[in-house]
């Protein structure tokens, strides 16, 4: 009996150490856990590789900062990178972190860079955006990837500062850069008493999109194919977008 008693007790303290090693190691190392689930969400949900140069999480003021966020172009596409952020400035509302949903104030999407590009009549934000929805549709089967992870309920997430390059393979190499107007979105998760890091990129795909939309209506495809001494083409870049 007493024997039992001894192993139980042991095996009791043993899982408590663990528990608190596992806290400890996670308190200690909030960068890189931040950094790690962004890069391998992120990657999961575009199906391509996601990568950022690195992330500064304050548990304490609950700011935070992630920089050099890059998105790679889908298979078949040029530029290198279709989406670049340098600066992610996050505000987590320290005073409204439940078991639930964790609240965050503000995410700030400072500088980006969005390429957008037609090749074949094909539109590589638009499929990173059907990648991100057949994540989501994942994310409402219960047992799979995307249905697991931390729940947050964000009141805003503003794009600021951008600029959009512009290349098509009708124009013969020809590439042209507009500015992105000031776009944001609020209330992500409050219906639903949070939304899963699926439901979130989404978001933030659809707000990149929705401002990619709008600058796209600068861009002069007559004036460009003009300077290119070639046809004028035939190509609707909003109808492209929505599809």
């Amino acid at each position: 009996m007493r024997r039992t008693f001894i192993l139980s007790s042991l095996a009791i303290t043993a899982a408590i150490v663990l528990v608190f090693a596992s806290v400890t190691f996670v308190l200690f190392n909030i960068d890189a856990v931040v950094k790690e689930t962004i890069e391998s969400d992120g990657s999961s949900a575009y199906k391509v590789p996601v990568t950022i140069a690195d992330a500064k999480v304050s548990l304490k003021t609950g700011g935070g900062q992630i920089t050099g966020l890059r998105i790679a172009n889908p298979p078949g596409f040029g530029a290198p990178s279709a989406i670049h952020i340098p600066f992610v400035v996050l505000e987590v509302d320290t005073e409204r972190v439940a078991t639930k949903a964790i609240g965050v104030r503000r995410v700030v999407l400072e500088q980006p860079k969005i390429v957008l590009e037609i090749r074949e009549g094909m539109v590589n934000l638009v499929r990173l955006r059907e990648s991100v929805r057949a994540w989501v549709n994942q994310s409402k089967i219960s047992g799979e990837d995307a249905s697991s992870g931390q729940m947050f309920i964000i009141d805003q997430i503003l794009l600021q500062n951008g600029t959009m390059e512009f290349r098509a393979d009708f124009l013969d190499g020809l590439e042209t850069e507009v500015s992105l107007p000031d776009t944001r979105i609020t209330d992500i998760g409050a219906e639903t008493d949070g939304a899963l890091p699926a439901v979130i990129i989404e978001a933030i795909t659809d707000l990149i999109i929705t401002a990619v939309e709008r600058a796209s209506r600068r861009i002069d495809l007559k004036a460009l194919a003009e300077k290119n001494e070639i046809p004028m083409p035939n190509v609707n870049i909003g109808a492209l977008l929505k599809k």
